[in-house]
């Protein structure tokens, strides 16, 4: 069934949360604003779906009523519709207003609750939002409405911090308000332009000075009152490189690049869809011709796999004439894959790399005759000493997927900590047009991919296994290592 889900971004790549970023991986539609760090749409797969809505204020490109028509339209067309928003979708984000229009239309529909900035902008410029001695509470009030002018008077005795969403335009009303209210005008006050974005700037100064300092910023902008202002706890976030979340390229078939991203994001990193292949099933019905031949079926992969018995299915043939043959498979990936079609892997090398399964292969001491390689194209070379090859598939490099790549590369835009090859034809499309920038660590599946890579001058970070979750693993501790070395 078709779902929409209401995705709180925090306040960017710095303060998004892991199924927010899992989600944003997934979908097969985004809807966003102009709120949010363009940065995290690198998140989405390559074929997604964007709309978008955006809204600021004076600067209405969708009305509300407008946003709602377009959810309930997406999420009658596609599995998987993200509804992005930033900080969280109910904390004036009208996330109740759409998922209530969903629910209208008999689309499903569900939030993810995201940072706000009510806590993670005053948070990321050191200042605690409560603070025992100093106050106990906090109040949160959206500076901006389209429906009627807010009176803050009010709130001019208040003991609790106060904080102001949207507040560049009322900065001054804030200021006038508090003020006829009775606050203090020495009553510390911090104002928060671009909270989690590299442009993060901080003011701070007192009530009477508010208007003045909200006018040197750029919005969006949130003000925060009270004396809890006059704390910088910690290192503030906006002398860290606070929107350098760790960010790792994936490059690769749409497949391998969900299978990478999701191990990647279990180990806290951020993925990137930049693949630039794709898989293209080839002829080899020769094979059925002389399957009889054979004692032993050999796949090196899941889209072998899928795309054998695809062809299987196609043809109509008996599945018991596969009853007397033998599986071998290169990893349990592959071996999952199998077992999803009814078929139990009967060898499995223990490393799952080419060389350990040719081994394995070769122990068998039959004819190549009567192994049969059902694999990539391009697949490594050092199979062929055990088994007869036969074509089931090949990669396909997209050539403009892989110009927007190196276009993001040679500008750094954005900023990634790592790229992923999963294939040696792969690393070396992309070595070919462009050159790494300085500081982003290649990882590769194997060795075979590692030494296209050296080839090109980089010492690149291996995985032990030719499987997502080890390159992701190895991501990870390079990253880390990385880190401390810094």
């Amino acid at each position: 069934m078709n779902q929409v889900v209401l995705v709180g971004a925090g306040c960017g790549k710095s303060t998004i949360t892991l199924e927010a970023a899992r989600l944003l991986s997934r979908c097969d539609c985004v809807v966003y604003d102009s709120l949010l760090d363009d940065g995290l749409l690198e998140l989405c797969p390559r074929d997604c779906k964007k709309v978008f809505v955006g809204k600021r204020a004076g600067h209405h490109s969708a009305k509300q009523e407008e946003i709602n028509r377009i959810l309930v339209d997406c999420g009658k067309e596609y599995p998987l519709t993200v509804r992005l928003k930033g900080g969280d979708p109910f904390v004036f984000g009208r996330g109740g207003e759409e998922l209530l229009a969903l629910e209208e239309n008999g689309i499903q529909g569900y939030a993810v609750p995201g940072i706000s900035s009510c806590i993670a902008a005053a948070e990321l410029a050191g200042i605690p939002i409560t603070h025992r001695g100093l106050t106990q509470g906090f109040q949160v009030h959206t500076a901006h409405t389209a429906d009627k002018e807010i009176d803050f008077t009010n709130l001019g005795i208040s003991e609790d911090t106060l904080v102001f969403l949207m507040a560049k335009q009322a900065a001054g009303k804030i200021q006038r308000d508090l003020l006829s209210g009775g606050m203090d005008p020495a009553m510390p006050v911090a104002v928060l332009s671009q909270a989690g974005s590299k442009d993060f700037t901080v003011k701070r100064g007192t009530l009477s000075e508010l208007e003045a300092l909200a006018g040197q910023l750029p919005a969006p902008l949130t003000v925060v009152v009270g004396k809890v202002c006059a704390l910088a706890l910690g290192k503030p976030a906006v002398h860290r490189s606070s929107s350098d979340a760790a960010m790792v390229a994936v490059t690769g078939t749409p497949s391998h690049v969900r299978r990478v991203s999701d191990a990647l994001l279990k180990k806290g990193l951020l993925p990137l869809d930049w693949g630039y292949s794709r898989i293209q099933p080839l002829d080899f019905d020769c094979f059925f011709q002389q399957m009889d031949d054979f004692a032993w079926l050999v796949f090196t992969s899941g889209n072998g796999v899928e795309y054998f018995l695809r062809r299987v299915r196609e043809l109509r043939l008996d599945l018991r004439r596969f009853g007397s043959k033998k599986f071998a498979v290169i990893g349990r990936h592959t071996a999952d894959r199998l077992e999803q079609y009814g078929f139990t892997a009967d060898l499995m090398p223990e490393e799952y790399t080419a060389k350990a399964l040719c081994r394995r292969l070769l122990d068998l001491r039959l004819p190549k005759e009567q192994i049969a390689l059902l694999r990539a194209k391009a697949g490594s070379p050092v199979l062929l000493q055990a088994g007869t090859q036969f074509d089931v598939y090949e990669t396909v490099t997209e050539l403009d997927r892989l110009a927007s790549v190196a276009a993001k590369l040679s500008q750094s835009l954005p900023p990634v900590q790592a790229i992923t090859f999963g294939s040696a034809g792969g690393a070396r499309s992309l070595l070919e047009v462009c050159r790494l920038p300085e500081g982003v660590l290649p990882v590769c599946i194997g060795e075979e991919t590692a030494q296209v890579v050296r080839e090109y001058g980089y010492q690149p970070k291996v995985a032990s296994e030719a499987t997502a979750e080890e390159l992701a693993n190895i991501a990870a501790l390079a990253l880390e290592e990385k880190t401390w070395n810094d």
